[in-house]
């Protein structure tokens, strides 16, 4: 997956938009850093799974021939090795008290039992297991998508026999449809949310047939080149970034409706860039939104934006932060994390965790 970070590199570097005078926000000296966390610091995050009050994390060792790898925490300051794989392993997902991976197999974790389950092998995902994106259940069945970056672009639904079905159907974009992520409001929803892929666009619910569009409220930039990741669901409202501009929007209605004023422009030299949010969390009422270029930001009505990115990784030849392709949180502090995910391969390894006051 790593050819593709120079290619998200030219991509970023083409998102230029003049219209959008806003300055970048300034780190305040005094501020706090980010931490890294020192027993991830080898990873290449893959997926990041909020379930029950315990984050799990999968992701790929880049100093053990990218062994796979779950980790856990209660708390975002101890975490736990859940398991290890002899392969790379992708997205995560849950169903009832079951957590579920993707890997060579699929495969299982039964929670209150601490057991370990093989499931079954559904190929062709497992073929290339990197590529895979992102997998949810809705109603009770098992839905995975394989980005543009393998060679089939699709949606799947995974049936526990091994037999893999494609079921994407959308005529006005192409024979197949694989989108980027999902996301559902309720454990037994009958719906989901589906993000485009990366510069493919597209912004859809789908019940398990059909994808339909949500595009009022959107201009045709803001459909067509979304961001790849970025939505959240607070109080089943679903909050999600767009880049065109770089703004923060809820779903009102089935209309996407402005929540936050735009996101700050990313300057290089005398360049002048937009930013792309990649990731939503929530801590109470405060919105956390990571970006592409300017690290974490954080929405504050009265104040604007506030940027605190001190200690993430950033480039050494200019005043600008590594892509975070999973922000969470959990009891106050921010998880924030690198790699190559099937919707986003930016590169860089490590997790990093910030207290919030």
């Amino acid at each position: 997956m790593k050819i593709y970070i120079n290619y998200f590199i030219i991509l970023f570097i083409m998102s230029f938009q003049s219209c959008n005078t806003v300055e970048p926000p300034i780190d305040i000296k005094t501020q706090k850093q980010w931490e890294p966390i020192q027993e991830l610091s080898n990873l290449s995050v893959r997926y990041i799974l909020k379930h029950d009050k315990t984050l799990y994390l999968s992701a790929v060792e880049s100093n053990k021939d990218y062994r796979g790898v779950i980790w856990k925490t209660n708390d975002g300051n101890n975490w736990i090795m859940l398991r290890t794989f002899e392969k790379a392993i992708g997205p995560l997902t849950t169903h009832g008290d079951t957590l579920y991976c993707l890997g060579d197999s699929l495969f299982r974790y039964i929670i209150p039992l601490e057991i370990w389950e093989n499931v079954c092998q559904p190929k062709p995902l497992t073929s290339d297991v990197q590529a895979v994106s992102e997998m949810i259940f809705l109603k009770n069945k098992l839905y995975a998508m394989q980005t543009f970056f393998s060679d089939a672009v699709a949606t799947y639904r995974i049936n526990f026999d091994g037999t893999v079905e494609n079921i994407s159907v959308l005529p006005e974009i192409g024979p197949s449809y694989g989108g980027a992520k999902f996301i559902k409001n309720l454990e037994n929803a009958e719906y989901c949310y589906v993000r485009g892929q990366y510069y493919k666009g597209g912004f859809y619910s789908f019940n398990g047939k059909i994808f339909t569009k949500i595009k009022e409220g959107l201009t045709n930039e803001s459909w067509i080149y979304p961001p790849t990741n970025s939505m959240e669901i607070k109080n089943d409202t679903l909050f999600a970034g767009f880049r065109y501009p770089g703004v923060i929007k809820f779903l009102n209605n089935n209309i996407w409706t402005n929540y936050s004023d735009p996101l700050p422009l990313t300057k290089e030299g005398n360049k002048i860039y937009n930013t792309e949010p990649t990731e939503i969390t929530f801590v109470d009422d405060k919105m956390f939104v990571s970006t592409d270029a300017l690290g974490v930001l954080e929405w504050k009505k009265d104040s604007g934006w506030i940027q605190f990115s001190k200690g993430l990784l950033s480039y050494s030849w200019v005043d600008l932060y590594y892509p975070i392709v999973f922000l969470e949180s959990i009891k106050n502090i921010l998880i924030a994390s690198y790699g190559d995910p099937g919707y986003a391969p930016w590169g860089g390894i490590g997790v990093y965790k910030y207290k919030i006051n």
